[in-house]
């Protein structure tokens, strides 16, 4: 079910958003938007998804949802769901959450 590939969208505290795209296979999870890939590692247990993602900038402005950072790790938490399910994240670089929802685009082949 989570094996596939997922848009991903961002609401931080502030009121900044963004988009990007997600995929989840065998444990691990790559991804990325316009400015910054992201590379980590995942498990579901009980239908909870946990997640630690190293999100690295690598082209244009410093626009992610947490401003200026070039590198931070996200820890992500939620409840998965088959279409879209909503996650909560976390990073010791930027106070507060961010908020994300992930909606399931296409099977993998």
């Amino acid at each position: 079910m989570i094996e596939a590939l997922w848009s991903i969208e961002f609401i931080a505290n502030t009121g900044d958003f963004g988009a990007g795209v997600v995929v989840f296979e065998s444990g691990r999870l790559f991804g990325g938007d316009s400015g910054y890939f992201y590379v980590g590692n995942y498990r579901i247990s009980a239908g909870i998804l946990t997640a630690e993602v190293i999100v690295n900038h690598y082209s244009g402005p410093f626009n992610s949802v947490f401003g200026s950072l070039t590198k931070f790790t996200l820890s992500l938490s939620g409840q998965v769901n088959q279409n879209t399910f909503d996650v909560i994240g976390t990073t010791k670089e930027f106070p507060g959450n961010i908020y994300c929802r992930l909606t399931h685009r296409s099977e993998l082949p």
